[in-house]
């Protein structure tokens, strides 16, 4: 009801502003008046409007949800979807160090986190969000290694200083989401819904 109020009051101001054939003092005093009101209206719903949701965490131009809950792989990938993100794309050191210290400092909780890397085509890691290939690692010495030939999703290893592991899709793990700053929702590409359904 507050903004409503100031867009009504400028409309009528610009009604009576057109309404003239030109502009005299008191029109440009007017225009004047409406400017500055909108550019302080403008920075109070900047102040206002949080860049991540209630809930995660922000880092850089992202943000972050960190779930209290665990699922298997396939069902953390679908519940960050329906949150508006994705399972977290690591894409370089700082963000990877930023993540643990997150775990590390309590802020969270202690545990094993899924990440969006897959190796569904054995060796051949790849970021579920996109399907580009993983570039950045912080393997833990001797992984991955797909123990028994079944894993293919990459966690965040608690028992390892959260260096990152390969393990079995189906265990229950914490998971991480990921969304840009300000998004509520993302598409789940045709691709990538197929890619998933067809290696559950």
């Amino acid at each position: 009801m507050q903004i409503v109020f100031p867009l009504l009051v400028i409309c009528c101001c610009l009604l009576v502003v057109k309404s003239e054939t030109c502009l005299g003092s008191q029109e440009k005093a007017i225009l004047s008046g409406i400017k500055t009101s909108i550019k302080t209206l403008e920075e109070k719903l900047e102040g206002k409007s949080p860049r991540c949701r209630a809930g995660w965490k922000e880092f850089k131009d992202r943000c972050y949800f960190f779930s209290t809950d665990k699922k298997p792989w396939h069902e953390a990938e679908v519940e960050c979807r329906n949150l508006g993100g994705y399972l977290t794309q690591v894409t370089d050191s700082a963000e990877n160090s930023w993540i643990v210290s997150m775990i590390t400092s309590k802020k969270v909780i202690q545990q094993d986190y899924w990440m969006g890397a897959t190796d569904f085509t054995e060796g051949d890691w790849r970021w579920v969000n996109d399907l580009s290939k993983v570039h950045f690692t912080n393997w833990n010495s001797g992984q991955p290694d797909n123990a028994g030939g079944k894993e293919d999703c990459s966690h965040f290893w608690h028992g390892h200083n959260y260096k990152w592991n390969d393990h079995v899709c189906s265990n229950l793990f914490g998971y991480i989401c990921e969304s840009p700053q300000g998004s509520s929702c993302l598409p789940y590409s045709r691709l990538l819904k197929n890619a998933l359904n067809g290696k559950k």
